[in-house]
């Protein structure tokens, strides 16, 4: 099963903005995937995570309906289709512009 992720902003600095990813489980959890992200990028771990739960900074939208900010929210099953957007949400980045 693939799995398309979009990393946006400082997140995507390593790996790239857009990625396919290969799953071998039938049924794959949104934990899943974040933890494959880490293990190509360790430095996301901090970025998207907090104690095994999403970062408060983290925005993480699955076909653009945003994740719970809960454990249970990691614990979504994602099916082939699906497209996983990670962003990340900082004063700087918010308060930053012309």
């Amino acid at each position: 099963m693939k799995i398309f992720v979009q990393l946006f902003g400082k997140l995507g600095a390593n790996l790239g903005s857009e990625i396919e990813l290969e799953i071998l489980d039938e049924n794959p959890t949104i934990r899943d995937i974040v933890y494959m992200l880490i293990q190509k990028d360790p430095d996301l771990k901090t970025l998207i995570l907090d104690h095994d739960r999403l970062h408060q900074a983290t925005i993480l939208l699955v076909n653009g309906h945003v994740v719970n900010q809960t454990k249970t929210g990691l614990d979504m099953i994602l099916n082939t289709k699906d497209q996983l957007r990670v962003d990340r949400i900082g004063f700087l980045e918010i308060v930053g512009g012309g």
